[in-house]
């Protein structure tokens, strides 16, 4: 049995840019619910002492997955197990900074909301690239 990392670049699995973008507009639509949600819980939407309108949420969603998706996208050209790997690190990365909108907030709704929202956009990535198993082989 081969594994991802195994194979030649020309045969490794590919980032699917149709899966990536659904996946980003999944995020941005979770993301500006959990805003509203925040909003009604009382957020001040004040982080470092600056204010967060909805449309730096999206911004903050598009942007760091398509950065991401264009790194293991020139990744995945050299080495074979880039989509795995990757998925794996952009998980990590957004629970790694999970701590940080909690501590940079002076109210609780808006750290749990930004908090929550670096959990959100985590899963979409990690969704979006990793690389599927083929379902022939079970």
């Amino acid at each position: 049995m081969t594994k991802s990392t195994d194979l030649a670049p020309s045969t490794a699995p590919r980032l699917r840019w149709g899966r990536l973008w659904l996946a980003i507009a999944a995020a941005v639509v979770v993301n500006l619910l959990v805003y509203a949600i925040g909003s009604a819980a009382g957020a001040t939407w004040i982080a470092n002492g600056q204010a967060i309108a909805w449309f730096l949420v999206i911004i903050a969603t598009i942007v760091p997955m398509v950065l991401g998706a264009l790194i293991t996208w020139l990744l995945s050209r050299a080495w074979a197990g880039a989509m795995a790997a990757m998925a794996w690190v952009g998980l990590a990365f957004a629970l790694v900074t999970v701590p940080a909108p909690l501590l940079s907030s002076d109210d609780r709704p808006t750290g749990l909301a930004l908090a929550a929202m670096h959990v959100v956009t985590g899963i979409a990535w990690f969704i979006a690239v990793r690389p599927r198993r083929d379902r022939a082989r079970g």
